[in-house]
């Protein structure tokens, strides 16, 4: 029986593949804007399912619906400004599953084995009280780093049932914007969910605000070695932070002039009454580093107290002029240095954070950024530049972000835009099991008295973390790639085309899911397609999709009646076999390049 269901499924796939290839060769490309514009939707709904959320979902779609507005536009708009409000939007129930769910955690040491389940406790504790998860001697890792598992398995859990889901889809932004390893280092891992606070408190507030967090914060100061950042030592000290806050995190690749050296050489960008270095050089990093110098945690060496709290230790500062992003007064004329003697390390660490917050490099590099991960891989310049217009004039609001991201959501070149994007693999594993209704799983101490069994979230984030989507994982301070051409490939899509099946196995994440349930009673083949393609991409397609799934379920039947068990196989003329038929049609929808393009 096994071997004949492995060969229908075996034959959508070849199809199904063959779909796909063509599909994403057409994202991105230039040549092609005819070919993408099969996946332009009727209306705006789905841009606001499938962009601006990690999905749509009956729950989510009723919400959409319930929307006020007298035309299409007007409720997307509603919509949008409802979503960037998301104090206001009730999301109890999801906040009741993550209090409810239970997470196994099982080791051995000293001769003694822990088994056990525990709710997510420590989501809400304190820096302080996290830190103490570094500090106690002979802890076994599994405890050390468990602060940081709780927050992987929340942040799953928002992302399948949080009704506040743009919400959701920028914090996942700055998460990735501002990389950290999180399994790293144990003293990152302990202390998570603060780091996790931090990036969810900002997500639609000041960036300048979340910049001096992030850096104060425990994951940051040991990610990138600023915590050992002190006077002397060559170039100022521990110069990795000062690295990546110019490249990544503000003023980007892009404005990093690498092979000057003179400061007068630098043309001068002004914006109001402030002028700066129009882009930055390897002295600006060195200087900058030296800024930092100080900006420490307080982890019990060097006479400190041994609490994880953000710690200033001036002996460790230096404290003679410096010269950061400071414009020549006239061409080749060195700038005087913008950083006086002796003002400590607390304000030369806040100035420079704040200077290169404000520059209007920075604020061109994030909105490009932001208009990257909302609209288009190759966003147009015309948003860019208004995005940008925005964050300038509103680099003191402590609204800053949500007025940009109102700003680009609502523009037309947002609004017109489709399909050019590509989910990610975690993007789209969210995606099918918001659609299908999945109810996540809670772990247990044992499956038929096998206490290795049953840790089904620890199976799923191994699962996962194989399509190279690894959740708080990812190595490099880069950050996840963005692009499409980076995940349309055989790994990515290979591994997570089969996760959508694996999912609901005890090995692959226990994850419950009911779609002929769910299915309306009595269907034709067209009829459960039209009402599964509504479900999983919130249009019909036009094209060879809807036809190659009708044509799949009917098996050569008519496709105007239900699906019928099959003859001249044992195992295909049962009705397991029709419901088996069901499931592969949405697993093989969930494959199709409509299903990923966004």
């Amino acid at each position: 029986m096994e071997l004949t269901r492995r060969n229908l499924l075996e034959g959508g796939v070849a199809l199904m593949a063959g779909l796909a290839a063509a599909g994403f060769a057409a994202v991105g490309s230039p040549a092609t804007p005819a070919t993408a514009c099969q996946y332009i939707p009727p209306s705006l709904r789905t841009i606001a399912m499938r962009r601006l959320a990690f999905g749509p979902s009956p729950e989510l779609m009723a919400m959409y619906d319930a929307t006020p507005g007298a035309s299409d536009e007007e409720r997307f708009d509603n919509w949008v400004r409802q979503q960037l409000n998301p104090t206001a939007i009730d999301d109890t129930p999801c906040t009741n599953r993550i209090a409810a769910t239970q997470l196994k955690i099982r080791y051995t040491r000293n001769n003694q084995t822990v088994n056990e389940v525990r709710s997510l406790s420590w989501l809400n504790a304190a820096r302080e009280t996290l830190w103490q998860q570094r500090v106690v001697p002979d802890l076994d890792w599994s405890e050390r780093i468990r602060p940081y598992v709780e927050v992987r398995v929340a942040t799953w859990l928002r992302a399948l049932y949080s009704r506040r889901q743009l919400f959701e889809v920028l914090v996942d932004f700055w998460h990735n914007h501002f990389n950290v390893r999180a399994d790293a280092d144990s003293r990152i891992a302990a202390t998570w969910p603060d780091y996790d606070r931090i990036i969810r408190t900002h997500a639609l507030g000041n960036f300048n605000a979340m910049l001096l967090d992030v850096t104060k914060s425990v994951a940051m100061m040991y990610y990138l070695n600023n915590v050992s950042n002190k006077a002397g030592g060559g170039e100022g000290g521990n110069e990795n932070f000062a690295r990546e806050l110019f490249e990544l995190h503000t003023l980007g690749s892009d404005n990093y002039l690498k092979f000057y050296d003179q400061r007068g050489d630098i043309p001068v960008v002004e914006y109001g009454n402030e002028r700066y270095a129009s882009a930055y050089i390897d002295y600006d990093v060195y200087e900058t580093a030296r800024c930092l110098t100080g900006w420490t945690i307080a982890n019990g060496r060097d006479g400190l107290p041994n609490t994880g709290a953000f710690y200033l230790l001036e002996a460790w500062h230096d404290n003679f002029p410096k010269t950061v992003l400071a414009p020549a007064p006239l061409p080749g004329v060195p700038p005087a240095p913008n950083f006086s003697y002796n003002r400590g390390a607390q304000e030369d660490g806040e100035k420079v954070l704040r200077l290169v917050a404000r520059h209007p490099g920075t604020g061109r590099n994030l909105c490009k950024k932001l208009c990257r991960r909302l609209v288009a891989d190759d966003p147009p310049e015309s948003l860019i530049d208004r995005a940008t217009i925005v964050w300038m004039e509103h680099r003191d609001s402590p609204d800053q972000i949500r007025r940009v991201v109102e700003t680009i959501l609502l523009s037309p070149e947002a609004k017109n835009t489709f399909g050019r994007k590509v989910r990610r693999p975690l993007e789209a594993i969210w995606a099918f099991l918001r659609a299908t209704n999945a109810t996540a799983p809670n772990d247990v101490p044992s499956v038929n008295g096998d206490e290795t069994k049953g840790n089904y979230w620890q199976s799923l984030f191994w699962s996962v973390d194989q399509t190279g989507h690894r959740l708080f994982g990812w190595d490099t301070p880069t950050g996840h790639p963005e692009r499409a051409e980076y995940w349309a490939n055989t790994n990515a899509l290979t591994r997570t085309w089969s996760i959508f099946y694996t999912i609901t196995q005890s090995w692959g994440g226990n994850f419950a899911i009911d779609i002929v349930g769910q299915t309306p009673a009595s269907l034709s083949c067209v009829g459960i397609v039209d009402f599964w393609l509504q479900r999983m991409l919130s249009y019909t397609p036009s094209g060879d999709l809807r036809t190659l799934l009708i044509n799949f379920l009917a098996q050569g039947g008519d496709p105007n009646q239900p699906p019928q068990p099959l003859r001249g196989a044992p195992d295909w003329g049962s009705a397991d076999a029709v419901r088996d038929r069901i499931n592969v049609m949405v697993q093989l929808l969930a494959m199709s390049p409509e299903f990923w393009l966004r």
